[in-house]
């Protein structure tokens, strides 16, 4: 078992304790979750449980963590290694090889792990992962996702007694987090091993894990099986964290009359879409008459702009490749002035090349690609930057000064304001934002340096704002909070491209979606007339929303409602019929 007494740890120069007197004990064989907001201490916590802390990262430590016995603070983490297998949050740090084969070969040579195994254990890691297809890519030609496929892969194959996770899906497509999490069960409950995942997708953690621990600002305020953490929802939203959709349901229902009086809160609890389908038919009862659905899915304001307008943004048969492995071929795309498009599908898909295909960053080695009526094959990116901003999945690669005022400026600098405008400019973007003008970018969150990148945007007022998965590693305050600004921009006319796994995130905001796989376009229409399309979601790997995915299994009176205000209009419809 993993013994946590009063451990208290503050990073060497920081102002406050990153952990604050924990104490936890996690028995052998157990699946414990580990959610919090950005900056609540979940990283640090497993940094603590695999010896990073104390031996890689320094600081000020206080109290002490034992695994089977074993002192973290006298055993090194590579003495646990083959103990504990970790795969971190930067999956690019955690990466050593050119190709896939090699990175999960690594690994078991450096153990020892004998000859006659080591065949056997890098087929079964890239089947188990469904991406045996991989196994001799260079790692650099692989999206995002799929390098977190493979490290997952080198890490399960070493067969560790206990895995410890930071993050593990957070740039995968829907259906690739379910297999992920399928498998931590399996391996959980057919191999006993011990699994702790921080993770900010509660929904997955709700299905899956047996015990959650939720942290807020380095200290434990619930820990204890599933359900019974759940009971605590308030207080859990009032710490930053998104229950999911369906408690926020079942909530509703008993504050709406739609359930009997008394109801005690563990009553209501539901893990899944199928737990929340049957708490409702149990509530409504069989006598309840629901009302006819004549309706068709509402749409959003159509986002197909009349022929005579000009769009901003036109892909005309556009190919492009990688080391002669097809990316992306017959790309045809218009977006209109206004629109608010998510461009969505499974990792690999293609998602990531469209999005630098739109500023110049790529060049189609077929077609053309069209902005604001310009080509982009006679523009130069730095001529496009003018109109178009772009943000990338990971912030750091696009920091580059030693302040958060001179990383504003920068960008301005470079599009030719003057120092009055630049300015200005600055003061302005730091007062919206509410930074800190001498802070160092890396010594904010990662969250607030995404934060920083939009701001940096923001501030050159773009025609057309492109974002690769702006909401990665985000929690859910500092999402909502991005989103919402970002949503202020199009409602002010600037047009937005976001690629984006988050089914939720593309309810919520997006207008239209186009859906991408294997490098084709599969689909492009308004926002709830794809998410309605379940044959179309599973074969991009993606699912709906919590609460459409609800009314699906609720039969067909139930088609096209997709929010927690529509289900329970239904439902309270059908309760005044009974």
């Amino acid at each position: 078992m993993i013994e946590i007494q009063e451990l208290t740890f503050k990073y060497a120069e920081a102002k406050k304790n990153a952990l604050e007197n924990v104490t936890l004990n996690i028995q052998k064989g157990d699946f414990v979750g580990i959610i919090g907001e950005s900056g609540a201490g979940k990283t640090t916590l497993c940094s603590c449980l695999n010896a990073l802390i104390p031996h890689h990262y320094t600081g000020d430590f206080y109290g002490s963590v034992k695994v089977e016995g074993q002192d973290t603070f006298d055993v090194k983490p590579d003495k646990l290694a083959l103990k504990i297998g970790s795969v971190f949050q930067d999956i690019e740090s955690q990466i050593v090889s050119y190709f896939v084969e090699d990175e999960i070969l690594f690994g078991l040579e450096n153990f020892g792990v004998p000859a006659e195994q080591i065949e056997g254990r890098i087929t079964e890691a890239l089947e188990s992962l469904g991406i045996s297809e991989l196994r001799h890519r260079e790692i650099s030609t692989l999206s995002g996702g799929q390098k977190q496929k493979v490290v997952f892969a080198s890490i399960i194959a070493l067969q560790p007694d206990y895995l410890i996770l930071d993050e593990p899906t957070g740039e995968l497509d829907p259906a690739s987090s379910l297999q992920i999490f399928k498998l931590l069960k399996k391996l959980n409950e057919e191999k006993g091993i011990t699994i702790i995942v921080a993770e900010q997708k509660i929904m997955l953690l709700c299905e899956f894990v047996k015990k959650l621990i939720v942290l807020e600002k380095g200290t434990v305020v619930h820990y204890g099986e599933i359900r019974s953490t759940l009971t605590h929802q308030r207080e859990m939203e009032e710490a930053g964290i998104n229950c999911p959709r369906v408690l926020t349901l079942t909530g509703k229902m008993v504050e709406e009359g739609l359930t009997p009086s008394g109801m005690k809160t563990e009553e209501r609890i539901c893990l899944n879409t199928q737990e929340a389908a049957d708490f409702i038919k149990r509530m409504m009862g069989k006598d309840c008459q629901l009302p006819p659905n004549n309706d068709s899915p509402k749409t959003e304001e159509e986002t197909k702009s009349k022929e005579t307008e000009s769009p901003v943004l036109e892909f005309k048969g556009v190919c492009f490749s990688y080391n002669e492995t097809a990316n992306v071929h017959d790309l045809n795309v218009k977006i209109q002035k206004g629109d608010f498009t998510a461009i969505t599908g499974s990792n690999g898909a293609g998602k990531s090349t469209f999005s630098k295909l739109c500023n110049g960053l790529l060049q189609p080695s077929a077609g053309d690609v069209f902005v604001l009526g310009k080509n982009t094959k006679r523009d130069k990116v730095s001529s496009l930057a003018k109109h178009i901003g772009f943000l990338f999945q990971n912030p750091d690669r696009q920091i580059c000064c030693n302040t958060v005022e001179e990383e504003i400026a920068f960008s301005l600098k470079n599009n030719g304001l003057s120092k009055e405008e630049i300015q200005s400019k600055v003061e302005a973007t730091i007062k919206e934002f509410g930074f800190d003008a001498k802070t160092e970018p890396f010594n904010m969150s990662r969250g607030q340096r995404q934060r920083l990148c939009l701001a940096c945007l923001i501030a050159l007022n773009p025609e057309i704002l492109i974002l690769d998965e702006p909401t990665t590693g985000l929690d859910y305050r500092e999402c909502m909070e991005m989103m919402n600004r970002i949503r202020e921009l199009n409602e002010n006319g600037t047009t937005v491209i976001m690629v984006c796994h988050d089914m939720e995130v593309v309810f919520d905001f997006a207008k239209s979606v186009i859906v991408m796989n294997r490098g084709e376009i599969l689909a492009q229409g308004a926002t709830r007339e794809i998410l309605s399309n379940k044959e179309l979601l599973s074969k991009a790997r993606l699912l709906q929303p919590q609460i459409a995915a609800t009314c699906s299994l609720l039969g067909e009176e139930f088609k096209g409602l997709f929010s927690v205000e529509e289900l329970i209009s239904k439902l309270k419809l059908a309760k005044k019929g009974a």
